[in-house]
């Protein structure tokens, strides 16, 4: 530059020049995607190279280090819609903190072998006292669990409670007028312990009754009418698929495997109060909905579970009754007797049995189901054993289904249902038995509680 010549002006800061992009030409014409980045490649300064893979590094370890905490919701509550992690003093609080409100939802259950009702209050499961309880608060407690009003209530002394139900107790505001008691989770105080000395059992569903009768043989036997009257035929485009359970009017719960790829809810039938399959007179119910457990796998064994919604209430008489659930934290003892019933083949690689059947089978603790010259491993928590280690009656003889079905579908291995005979003289549904590949080993059964 000459010593009159005018000084020159700075060029401007940009993100062209600094990358050395000035000299990259745009074409009136659409370039070539590769030519261009070809172009911008060479002309990039490999001084930069590091800066660049050391911000995207950088980049990935934040969002690695966000979403990790994003998701780790230990000692609180997640809403699932959101991944939102909240106090678990947020829960059942009034206040939906959740974007759909899930963290109000299930804040009254009914536990363990006694029925205890427990309410959702200050961070954990509490026993509801006995005093100042009312008929009012027994109907409120069952609408939040889905039923229309309640069948009976009663007391129990705290001594007699399972030890987890001892330590966390609530009362009822008796302060509150009735009106005012629509949650009982809101009407409710915190208690060191129960001045009665009782709390509160409650039963919502009049479950679990039949009028028939069994003899308590193992090795299969024909079922007569009524006895089983919750036993429910689920039937694809008329032919006999699965077995499954009455549960309420309007739901009955079966296997995951037997709906998974047949989804259509108006493929399906279900009929009820029958013991043959060949000139059963028992009406047809439609189907409305189906529902499979959102974290089911077809060829796994965990989750196997399904509802089925009918599109009319089925009307419950001597010949249909609904089964009863087991109760939150509720534990039924290995080597207890449940019965498993259904249509399925009575010998290995046998026909559908054209009758019901039934057995008794011993449910057989997780462990020892484990063995690796059983199921090696691979029974979760929420699954349950029964059946026999030398052979003899489980729900894979007893209950699967090898009949005819329509053309291109394979049978599933299971159906039925095992339930243990229990308190008040009633019947529950303990699990629901899921697929398995072997007719060897007891059969494995998926719970209906997860």
């Amino acid at each position: 530059m000459g010593e009159n010549d005018p000084p020159a002006a700075e060029a401007p800061f940009s993100f062209r020049s600094l990358f050395g992009l000035d000299d990259l030409k745009i074409s009136p014409v659409a370039p070539d995607a590769d030519a261009v980045a070809a172009q911008i490649l060479s002309l990039l300064p490999l001084k930069f190279f590091p800066i660049i893979v050391i911000g995207i590094i950088a980049l990935i370890l934040a969002l690695a280090i966000g979403l990790g905490i994003h998701f780790d919701c230990s000692g609180k509550y997640k809403c699932r819609s959101t991944f939102k992690c909240i106090e678990l003093t947020a829960r059942c609080d009034g206040v939906s903190d959740c974007r759909d409100g899930e963290d109000e939802y299930r804040c009254v259950r009914v536990s363990g072998q006694n029925a205890v009702l427990q309410v959702f209050t200050a961070a954990t499961w509490r026993t509801v006292c006995a005093e100042d309880w009312k008929s009012h608060h027994a109907t409120v407690a069952c609408a939040q669990l889905g039923f229309p009003s309640y069948v009976s209530s009663d007391t129990l002394r705290v001594d007699l409670l399972e030890e987890q139900f001892r330590e966390d107790f609530v009362s009822i505001n008796h302060l509150l007028p009735d009106d005012k008691v629509t949650a009982l989770h809101h009407s409710v105080y915190v208690r060191e312990g129960c001045t009665s000395g009782h709390v509160i059992t409650l039963k919502c569903s009049a479950c679990g009754l039949r009028t028939g009768s069994s003899p308590r043989i193992v090795g299969g036997n024909t079922s007569s009418l009524a006895q089983w009257p919750w036993q429910a035929s689920l039937q694809f485009q008329g032919y006999h698929l699965c077995g499954g359970s009455v549960i309420t009017p309007l739901w009955v719960v079966t296997a995951a495997h037997c709906v998974y790829d047949l989804y259509l809810p108006k493929s399906w039938t279900i009929q009820v109060g029958l013991v043959s399959l060949l000139d059963s007179p028992a009406p047809s119910h439609l189907v409305e909905k189906i529902i499979y457990h959102s974290k089911y796998k077809p060829k796994r064994l965990g989750n196997d579970i399904a509802l089925m919604k009918l599109a009319g209430p089925v009307t419950f008489n001597e010949m249909t009754q609904p089964v009863c659930l087991p109760n939150s934290e509720e534990n039924f003892p290995d080597g207890k007797l449940c019965w498993t019933s259904g249509w399925g083949a009575t010998e290995d690689g046998g026909d559908a049995s054209p009758v019901l059947n039934h057995a008794a089978v011993p449910l057989i603790s997780n462990k020892v189901c484990n063995h690796r010259d059983v199921y090696g491993g691979i029974i979760s928590p929420s699954m349950l054993c029964a059946g026999y280690l030398k052979g003899g009656v489980d729900s894979c003889q007893g209950d699967s289904w090898r009949g005819t079905i329509p053309e291109g579908r394979g049978p599933h291995p299971q159906e039925g249902k095992s339930v243990p005979e229990g308190q008040w003289g009633r019947w529950w549904m303990q699990h629901h038995p899921c697929a398995h590949p072997f007719c060897g080993p007891p059969a494995l059964l998926s719970g209906a509680r997860k």
